[in-house]
């Protein structure tokens, strides 16, 4: 049994005989376990799943073959651990729209009671303006004064809640309905132009267990560290003519890029770049009270980068951010704290 069993995990994924793959591997057979087994394997050939969760479905296939316990509650227990995998990117981002949601909730609250404290002054310098002035043009231009601050106010509101809208609360950079806006809108630019286009994406190495060592505050200021290092780098590209340097948030730790007027190479440098200026930073934690705790921590981060083409279509939007994907998710299977580009196989 031993024997077949190593044999399965070379060829489990790529045999033309499934199903009596599975029966040497100990699946009974007519089995739930079975359609379980070939639901979850056939995940691994769509587009919607990151490379990551691919890997992760294929371990847990894998991990059922290997373990051979195909009990109810093991069956549960895999069922739970492969919505888990599923919905992992989606459990992300409603959590970052829930923080952000709470943070617009709190500025209309603060914003609503200066405003209503607002009118009531707006309303007492009415009474007192038509009570104090003999004046027609007097009274109506100390109305009209007050009525502009009110409405000067109220604008800016408007303003400050559309751009709250379009920021992560925590590192301040752009949050994914930014970079979903001005993603579309630069990629059919560049479609049209033929110009090149590249994208990066980011991942903080080990990001779990830096949580579960120094607790999810010190997790969020490595998250504040990487953004701040994005945004001074964007700040070369702020003189350069018809190239841009887009950074925002992509939902956890992941960051992304977003290049107009940069080739693939181009990309691969800054992002070698960015990789060093990261890893060099020394990391301190401090308390509340602002003293250092701990210091000389390293953050280290996977950068996958790729280019437009112009063939991919009416497809390049979700190519392109695979293509980069891919490329990130490469650099973390090659150890890490690394660049890897599209065109690295």
């Amino acid at each position: 049994m031993g024997r077949v069993m190593s044999v399965q995990h070379e060829n489990f994924f790529c045999s033309h005989d499934v199903v009596t793959s599975l029966l040497k591997a100990g699946v009974p057979a007519n089995s739930k376990w079975g359609a379980l087994i070939l639901y979850m394997r056939s995940l691994s050939e769509y587009d919607f799943l990151s490379a990551e969760q691919k890997r992760q479905m294929q371990a847990l296939v894998m991990g059922v073959v290997r373990d051979g316990d195909f009990s109810e509650k093991k069956f549960k227990e895999i069922v739970r651990s492969k919505e888990q995998i599923l919905y992992q990117p989606w459990n992300k981002k409603l959590e970052e729209t829930f923080r952000e949601t709470v943070v617009l909730i709190e500025h209309v609250r603060s914003q609503n009671l200066l405003r209503t404290k607002e009118v009531r002054d707006l309303r007492e310098t009415t009474i007192s303006t038509v009570t104090d002035q003999n004046a027609l043009e007097d009274i109506v231009l100390g109305i009209k004064a007050a009525f502009e601050k009110v409405l000067t106010h109220m604008e800016q509101d408007t303003r400050d809640l559309v751009e709250m809208s379009y920021t992560d609360s925590l590192t301040k950079l752009s949050n994914r309905r930014a970079f979903d806006r001005y993603y579309q809108t630069t990629l059919v630019e560049y479609m049209v132009t033929g110009n090149p286009m590249s994208l990066m994406f980011l991942d903080i190495d080990h990001f779990k267990d830096f949580n579960d060592s120094y607790g999810h505050r010190i997790g969020d200021q490595a998250l504040v560290t990487v953004a701040s290092k994005l945004t001074g780098y964007a700040q070369k590209y702020g003189t350069v003519p018809n190239r841009s340097f887009f950074p925002a948030r992509f939902g956890g730790e992941e960051f992304v890029v977003v290049l107009p007027g940069v080739g693939l190479g181009e990309a691969a440098e800054d992002a070698e770049n960015l990789r060093t200026i990261i890893e060099d930073y020394n990391f301190i934690i401090r308390d509340h009270n602002g003293q250092v705790l701990q210091k000389g921590i390293k953050i280290t981060v996977s950068i996958g980068v790729a280019e437009l083409k112009k063939d991919w279509a009416d497809e390049a939007g979700a190519r392109l951010l695979d293509e980069a994907d891919k490329a990130m998710y490469r650099a973390k299977g090659r150890g890490r704290n690394r660049v890897c580009t599209m065109n690295e196989r």
